[in-house]
C-alpha cells in the first residue's frame, strides 16, 4: 500500500475498446459500466411509470384493458379494464428501481468508482471478481426482465396467445392446459 501513491494516473491507456469495457480490472471503469446499466434500466422503468401516467391522464381506462396493452388509446375499440396489469406495472416498476437501479447505482456504481479514490488504494481488492459482478449484475437484469415473458414458451402445457400490440410482456397471455393427472385414472 505504500507504493499507491507512485502509480501515475498521467498514462494513456493502450488496451482496445473491448478489452478496456468489457474485460475490465480497474475500478473506475467498472463504476462507469454499473452506473451507465443502472441508467439504462432506470430508463426502463420510467417508461412503465410513463405509461402508468398515460392512464391516469383522463378518466376511465384507454390503455390497460383486458383485451390486451394498448400504446394508443382507441375509443371505438372496446376496453374492460384490467386491475392486474396495473398491480404488474407498478409492481415491476418499483422492484427494478430499487433491485435494479438504485442499489447498483450507489453501491456497484459509486461505490466501485469512489470507494479506492477516498482511501488511496490502486484498485480494488479482487478486481477480476469485481468485473465478475458486474456481468453477473447484467445476466441478472437481462433474466428479470425476460424471463416473465419467455417462461410460457419453455413449458409443454402453455402456449402463448399472441395480442396485436407486443410491446409489453403483459401482453403475451398464456393459454394453459391442465396438467394430465395420471394418478386418478379411472379402471
Amino acid at each position: 500500500m505504500a507504493d499507491a501513491a507512485i502509480h501515475g494516473h498521467d498514462h494513456h491507456d493502450e488496451r482496445g475498446f473491448f478489452t478496456r469495457w468489457f474485460m475490465s480490472t480497474n475500478h473506475k471503469d467498472i463504476g462507469i459500466l454499473y452506473l451507465i446499466t443502472s441508467a439504462f434500466v432506470g430508463l426502463i422503468s420510467v417508461l412503465f411509470t410513463v405509461y402508468m401516467r398515460l392512464e391516469l391522464m383522463e378518466p376511465g381506462v384507454q390503455y390497460m384493458c383486458l383485451e390486451g396493452a394498448r400504446f394508443l388509446a382507441d375509443s371505438a375499440s372496446p376496453c374492460t379494464p384490467d386491475g392486474h396489469l396495473w398491480n404488474v406495472m407498478i409492481t415491476y416498476h418499483g422492484v427494478l428501481m430499487m433491485f435494479f437501479v438504485v442499489i447498483p447505482a450507489l453501491f456497484g456504481g459509486f461505490g466501485n468508482y469512489l470507494m479506492p479514490l477516498q482511501i488511496g488504494a490502486p484498485d480494488m481488492a479482487f478486481p477480476r471478481m469485481n468485473n465478475l459482478s458486474f456481468w453477473l449484475y447484467v445476466a441478472g437484469t437481462i433474466m428479470a426482465r425476460w424471463v416473465p415473458v419467455l417462461a410460457g414458451f419453455f413449458t409443454r402445457r402453455c402456449r402463448p396467445a399472441l395480442r396485436a400490440s407486443r410491446w409489453i410482456s403483459r401482453s403475451l397471455r398464456f393459454t394453459c392446459r391442465a396438467p394430465a393427472q395420471s394418478w386418478a385414472r379411472s379402471t
